[in-house]
């Protein structure tokens, strides 16, 4: 069986997990589960976890990834293209304060920096603990009509795979928002997407619907994704 985990920021709120819990929670997974990317084998007698991270926010390059490389995991991170700059000069400080509200406003990522830049997501994957998905052109809701697809989903990946040394072959959809449109164009670029929903998964297949992923902020302990009451939601989910 396979869960796919799904994190938003460092910090407080609702959308996040303190640096603390963060770290008590991979070293938790560290003890307990085997981690893969899309396409690694599943073990069949026990589950695997995938970690998938939402947005790019510098803190994941400023916290989570020195916590990949400490606990030796690897890590799916979802990248929305129209964020991210080439380099940045500002200070780590000023980075890590912009609200995730006003994070994508023009004036503020384009000043601020808020969001990993092209040299920082190079660096996180040459290391081996991340892989690239995309997460869109401009992380809006693919639902909407008169949108442009081939810019969110076809130009999000070639921009991705001309600057970073991976294949990417993965789609998060932004809101984990989908239709059958949608989904039809995702698969002709990408092997493997990924959505909102607390049900287990049993392969990598996500031809006929995305992968879900169990939403893991906020966490309450290290461990409470995986209490037994939620395993056994999320494997009932998982046949309906």
């Amino acid at each position: 069986m396979l869960i796919a985990t799904m994190y938003h920021r460092v910090g407080i709120g609702k959308h996040a997990n303190s640096l603390e819990m963060l770290s008590s929670h991979l070293e938790y997974i560290k003890d307990h589960y085997p981690v893969v990317l899309p396409g690694d084998p599943i073990q069949k007698l026990s589950t695997s976890l995938c970690l998938t991270f939402d947005d790019a926010t510098f803190d994941f390059y400023h916290y989570v990834f020195p916590l990949l490389q400490k606990w030796n995991l690897r890590a799916l991170l979802g990248v929305p293209v129209q964020y991210i700059l080439e380099k940045s000069g500002v200070s780590a400080e000023t980075r890590l304060a912009v609200p995730y509200t006003l994070a994508m406003q023009e004036g503020i990522y384009m000043e601020k920096a808020p969001f990993c830049t092209f040299e920082e997501l190079k660096e996180m994957c040459q290391s081996g603990h991340v892989e690239i998905a995309s997460h869109s052109y401009t992380h809006a809701n693919l639902t909407y009509p008169h949108l442009d697809l081939v810019k969110e989903v076809e130009e999000s990946k070639k921009i991705l795979e001309e600057r970073l040394p991976q294949t990417i072959s993965s789609f998060i959809y932004p809101f984990g928002r989908m239709n059958g449109v949608v989904h039809a164009k995702v698969r002709e670029h990408y092997p493997y997407s990924f959505r909102i929903g607390s049900a287990t998964n049993f392969s990598w297949n996500s031809s006929l619907r995305p992968l879900s992923r169990i939403p893991a902020d906020n966490l309450s302990t290290p461990a409470s994704p995986f209490h037994w009451t939620k395993r056994t939601f999320s494997l009932v989910k998982a046949f309906f």
